[in-house]
């Protein structure tokens, strides 16, 4: 909730914003509009805002804040390009659960070969669903859908934490641990014989010639 100091400023910024657009906006109808927008930090509102100054022409009206506001849910069109990707098992896919919501009902289209009806019936899907929850003030939240390709589902979940989408705690149950490597030629050992890897650290190496010593007497 936006303090009141910030409640002012807003006021401000939405009857500058309508001018700068060739509209006019009265203070009272401005409070009424920050009634609606206060549950948004003011860094959110003013680039909402910003983009209303860039974008728009002739009226200033709360949907058209609200549709700028930056919730985390894709545009529709980013959005298909990424659950498209799920039209293949091998591939590890990091979408919002309104996009995964949106592929099931697209699924049974690409299914059968029509990539063109099934991309219309995810946007119509998913335009409705974002629409409904802008209304309930819901952010987007991620989730991910594992593919069998490890390597892929490494690089797709290791961006996805570095990008803030998905947590580590969520992912790493679901990261391939790399194999530790040996400090020593495990074969050459066989052979009565130490050898130290190339990565083996210092302690390691004095172990190593300490023990190939006691082999040699």
């Amino acid at each position: 909730m936006l303090a009141d100091h910030e409640q002012d400023r807003l006021v401000e910024l939405l009857v500058v914003t309508a001018e700068v657009i060739g509209d006019q906006l009265r203070p009272s109808t401005a409070a009424y509009m920050v009634r609606d927008l206060s549950c948004y930090p003011l860094a959110q509102l003013e680039r909402a805002l910003e983009g209303c100054r860039r974008e728009l022409k002739g009226r200033l009206s709360l949907a058209a804040v609200l549709e700028r506001i930056d919730d985390g849910h894709p545009a529709p069109n980013e959005a298909w390009a990424v659950a498209i990707q799920a039209a293949d098992e091998r591939n590890t896919v990091v979408w919002t659960t309104l996009a995964q919501q949106a592929w099931n009902t697209a699924l049974p289209l690409v299914q059968a070969g029509d990539k063109i009806a099934a991309r219309q019936a995810f946007l119509e899907t998913y335009t409705r669903l974002v629409k409904d929850a802008r209304a309930a003030r819901l952010p987007a939240s991620y989730t991910p859908s594992l593919g069998f390709d490890l390597t892929s589902r490494n690089a797709a979940l290791t961006d996805a934490v570095s990008k803030g989408l998905l947590t580590h705690d969520q992912v790493s149950d679901h990261l391939q641990l790399t194999a530790a490597t040996p400090a020593f030629n495990p074969v050459a050992l066989l052979a009565g014989k130490v050898e130290a890897s190339p990565g083996a650290n210092a302690k390691i190496l004095a172990r190593l010639e300490e023990l190939a010593r006691e082999l040699a007497a």
